[in-house]
């Protein structure tokens, strides 16, 4: 999924078995990460990256935070 008017995320790509792909902008790299509840992870950042008053980055970096999002 692209992200719109983040300055940090270009893209989220939800792919099987709980993974998720991560592209920042600062990097043409994709990063895979494992969600702890992909269900989650995949509405909030749905509804984030509709909602403008919403931060993708800021989500994300939370996730990493609480471990919801740990790097493979």
């Amino acid at each position: 999924m692209k992200i719109t008017g983040s300055s940090a995320i270009a893209e989220v790509n939800f792919k099987d078995d709980s993974n998720v792909g991560i592209i920042f902008t600062s990097q043409n790299k994709e990063y895979m990460f494992k969600a702890t509840d992909i269900d989650l992870v995949t509405r909030e950042v749905t509804t984030a990256n509709s909602d403008k008053n919403q931060s993708v980055g800021r989500l994300i970096n939370g996730y990493k935070r609480s471990g919801q999002l740990s790097e493979v």
